[in-house]
């Protein structure tokens, strides 16, 4: 039906209504009433239950409408007392998806009629629809039947007219369900000419027989019992073989003496209604699949797994077997979205999801958490080599390439697995381990299974802990910025400082190499880093201004600061508020960082450079150096890692890298610096191959700045403080 046609059946059935409205949301209620308020007589507006109670027990309503989920008592608990007040009054609710679970209760109380929140205009005006047209006949039919009783022995014609000019199907009949009369409307439904067609005949002799046994069986029930039926919903047949719905009525007969001699019945066609209703609830089914499964690969989505694992684990509990949750992810996925693009992405999803599912038996479930996260129930386990056999199987899928337009992608795939009640009684527990044992498996190498172990927590817990206290420490800038002297071991002078991040708790110094990893995967190394720089740019300031002469500080930059937005202009801003002289920084630039993007690093370090910045690769040797693209980098320095220098000499391997990264420095006219130099004979040996510039205990371990400056005078041989000159 068009919504125009709604809109003038709603007026002409609505218009002699009078509806107490009960809803908490003022912006809605005021919205719905002011939209129903042209169909109605009259509009009451209640805003929570207790007052919608009240206002119910001081008036007259032919329906209520009532939201579910309202303060002091909801709308269940209103209906029912309702009910209790009025078994046959109207009540039509307004419910939210998520409150399904309230359907079956209202259902119990006897409410069928129920309109998706927030409401829609064209489901409130079906709802009010089919409702008025039911209490409208109700009315019409006691106004009727009244009129019958009164008027049935004195004048029969008037009676006739009567009941034809009534716009509802009217029908009675004898105790033997035999057709006594009927109005017009009724004859017409049928295909007869004359309501005299009808007499002394039964629903067999008509178009709708195969429903006469049900049409029957009502009858005698309501003349054997004396209880009327009201608004029952069925099909009749028509001439032409397709099928309406009616709302049908239908009362005992009685003569004048109160004996029942028949029954009389109505009913109107609902077929539009009921068609409407029946298209929102597969709305409603469709919105509900929808919510359960994933769009792409139409899967169980995760609502719809932890409903399943939530039964899973209840039933394990009752037979005493176990169960095993599976956390999956891709290895290295998100370089395939970044390389072929989010389309190549879904398929290699898609096709992933379908290998899962082969694998695994009818009773088990695999679902999309989301991205390229899958999750496995494996249910009724007696044996975990089982388990075990399962992911083996998953990760031995991932051998078979994905064939994607001229792609062949060979990816692999990492999963974590627990064990119920082993590793956890709630089903959040069960996948937060499983999801920290897939971590583990990734960290350590990747393409494998790895079983939770209670020490993965304790690990997972160390971590947030200390990721916790960074922020904390930050906030209260409980860090401190030691400064290790850089020293010409032949001149036997500082040549600089490396300012180095420390952390003293409570308990005592907590290692960077602990600390800095989990700073960067919580995302506050770019924190740490800033304030490094903040300490060391106005540390050095400070030490100029004073007449030292501290050469520059070397500052170490992680690849996440180096790839943050106006990166460069950010330095300059800090410099100037530092008021620190770009020459007297040295920023340290990690090599794995400057050889995986070095397109990037080269125009950033040269930017960097031409603001008279200086630049060394730190740890250099450790990473995959490319001849092409080292000749290119504006830098100033090489930082020999100390893991060569540690076995120098003695050790032919490292000496030999040692003295090539020496050669290549000095070929390249690069300044080169030996870094965690310890002892006697290692400065000996590189200085004896021609790398004097010494970092490392041997000559100062990292100190605070109040040590710096006591450390300054004493390597100073030339007395170069501006205030000693001056005196």
């Amino acid at each position: 039906m068009e919504l125009s046609d709604l809109i003038q059946e709603m007026l002409k059935q609505c218009k002699t209504l009078d509806l107490l409205y009960v809803e908490d949301d003022q912006k809605i209620a005021e919205s719905t009433k002011e939209m129903l308020s042209p169909f109605f007589q009259s509009i009451t507006l209640a805003h929570d239950g207790l007052d919608g109670l009240k206002a119910y027990k001081n008036g007259q309503f032919d329906i209520v409408l009532t939201d579910i989920m309202m303060p002091k008592l909801d709308g269940c608990s209103l209906s029912r007392k309702i009910r209790e007040m009025n078994p046959k009054q109207a009540i039509i609710v307004i419910s939210a998806f998520e409150e399904m679970e309230y359907f079956r209760e209202f259902i119990e109380i006897g409410i069928s009629k129920f309109i998706p929140k927030p409401p829609e205009f064209k489901h409130l005006l079906n709802s009010f629809i089919s409702t008025a047209i039911n209490i409208n006949n109700d009315k019409k039919i006691i106004l009727l039947t009244k009129a019958l009783k009164k008027d049935l022995d004195e004048n029969k014609e008037l009676l006739k007219r009567i009941i034809d000019t009534v716009p509802i199907r009217i029908f009675w009949k004898d105790r033997q369900s035999r057709y006594l009369g009927c109005n017009r409307l009724f004859a017409q439904d049928a295909g007869l000419e004359s309501e005299a067609d009808f007499i002394g005949k039964t629903d067999y002799d008509f178009s709708w027989k195969s429903e006469a046994p049900d049409y029957i069986k009502d009858d005698h029930g309501v003349m054997t019992s004396g209880i009327k039926k009201l608004h029952i919903e069925e099909k009749q047949t028509k001439e032409d073989g397709s099928q309406m719905w009616l709302s049908t009525s239908k009362v005992p007969l009685m003569d004048s003496n109160g004996n029942i001699v028949g029954i009389l019945g109505a009913y109107s066609d609902i077929t539009a209604q009921k068609e409407a209703m029946n298209a929102i609830q597969a709305a409603r089914d469709e919105l509900g699949y929808q919510a359960q499964h994933d769009p792409l690969t139409d899967l169980p989505n995760r609502v719809l797994y932890m409903d399943r694992l939530y039964h899973a684990m209840k039933k394990a509990e009752r037979s005493q077997k176990k169960l095993a949750v599976m956390f999956i992810d891709l290895d290295r996925f998100k370089q395939i979205n970044d390389s072929l693009g989010h389309e190549t992405g879904d398929i290699i999803v898609q096709l992933l999801a379908k290998r899962l599912s082969a694998i695994l038996r009818s009773e088990d479930t695999v679902a999309r958490f989301g991205g390229d996260e899958f999750t496995v129930l494996l249910e009724d386990i007696t044996d975990i080599s089982a388990v075990a056999e399962i992911a083996s199987k998953m990760v031995k899928a991932m051998d078979e390439p994905f064939d994607i337009d001229d792609h062949h992608l060979h990816l692999t795939l990492s999963a974590g697995v627990s064990i119920y009640p082993d590793d956890g009684d709630t089903a959040e527990i069960l996948i937060r381990n499983a999801d920290t044992a897939m971590y583990r498996a990734k960290d350590e190498g990747r393409n494998a299974y790895t079983f939770y172990s209670k020490e993965m927590t304790d690990k997972t817990l160390y971590s947030m802990m200390i990721a916790k206290n960074i922020r904390t420490s930050l906030e209260l800038k409980e860090f401190e910025v030691y400064y290790q002297p850089q020293i010409d071991a032949v001149e036997n002078k500082v040549l600089g400082l490396e300012a180095l991040i420390r952390w003293k708790t409570a308990n005592g110094f907590i290692s960077p190499a602990v600390f800095i990893p989990i700073a960067e995967e919580a995302g506050l190394i770019h924190k740490i880093g800033e304030f490094v720089f903040s300490q060391a740019t106005s540390q050095i300031a400070k030490w100029y201004e004073q007449g030292y002469n501290p050469g520059r500080v070397a500052i170490n930059l992680s690849a996440i600061e180096l790839q943050k937005e106006n990166f460069v202009e950010s330095i300059i801003q800090r410099l100037s508020d530092a008021k620190c002289k770009s020459d007297w920084i040295e920023l340290e630039i990690t090599e794995g960082y400057t050889m995986k993007h070095a397109d990037v690093a080269i125009k950033m370090l040269q930017r960097l450079k031409d603001v008279g910045i200086h630049l060394s690769i730190d740890d250099f040797g450790t990473g995959y150096s490319s001849l092409s693209y080292l000749q290119k980098l504006p830098i100033h320095k090489l930082k020999i890692d100390q893991s060569f220098v540690r076995d120098i000499p003695g050790n032919p391997n490292s000496e030999a890298i040692v003295q090539s990264i020496i050669f290549l420095a000095k070929s390249m006219q690069f300044d080169i610096i030996a870094e965690g130099v310890e002892t006697q004979e290692q400065q000996n040996y590189l200085v004896s191959k021609g790398c004097s510039a010494i970092q490392g205990y041997y000559n100062a371990k990292p100190m605070p700045a109040s040590q710096i400056e006591v450390f300054l005078q004493k390597y100073d041989k030339t007395k170069n403080l501006l205030n000693s000159t001056e005196s």
